[in-house]
């Protein structure tokens, strides 16, 4: 299990990242083509929405595991603690059926992208590629948000050993 966790979290950061610079060298390279050359380079654009698209996707699975989404905390903040972990595993339960409910769809919409064999404007990337990152981002969403559920029921301590052993 920690070998399945220690490779997601790298598997996840390592293609945000690469993803996040892929787009920072692409829209320098728009900048410097439109202004200094005068001629912009168009597919870079297309290729960095799709890379952004990709990034944000991929990035729900990591803000479930680390918390970093937008929560308001202030009732949670004043239950007793058995109480603030039901609460929580609730609203665990609750995004797990949503994730799951948009991955089905996800599937749904690439597998109709692929009948359709459309493809972008520029690059001619088949658009089911593109339409790809909504459900491997709610596959990751679900198993994070799996792991994140799971987590509140290990102690700290036993979070530490676990650590250790690795």
């Amino acid at each position: 299990m920690k070998k399945i966790v220690s490779f997601l979290d790298m598997f996840e950061k390592v293609m945000i990242t690469l993803f996040m610079s892929i787009m920072v060298v692409l829209i320098f390279t728009q900048v410097f083509t439109r202004f200094v050359l005068n001629d912009a380079a168009t597919w870079t654009e297309e290729a960095s929405r799709y890379l952004f698209i990709w990034l944000i996707f991929l990035s729900i699975g990591v803000a479930f595991v680390e918390k970093k989404h937008i929560s308001i905390d202030i009732v949670m903040d004043r239950l007793p603690k058995v109480a603030q972990v039901v609460l929580q595993q609730i609203v665990y339960i609750m995004l797990i059926g949503l994730s799951i409910f948009f991955l089905m769809q996800g599937i749904e919409l690439v597998d109709n992208m692929m009948t359709f064999n459309q493809k972008s404007s520029i690059l001619q990337v088949p658009m089911w590629a593109v339409y790809a990152s909504l459900p491997v981002g709610f596959l990751f969403a679900v198993l994070r948000l799996i792991q994140a559920s799971i987590r509140l029921y290990v102690t700290d301590e036993e979070e530490k050993e676990g650590s250790e052993t690795l």
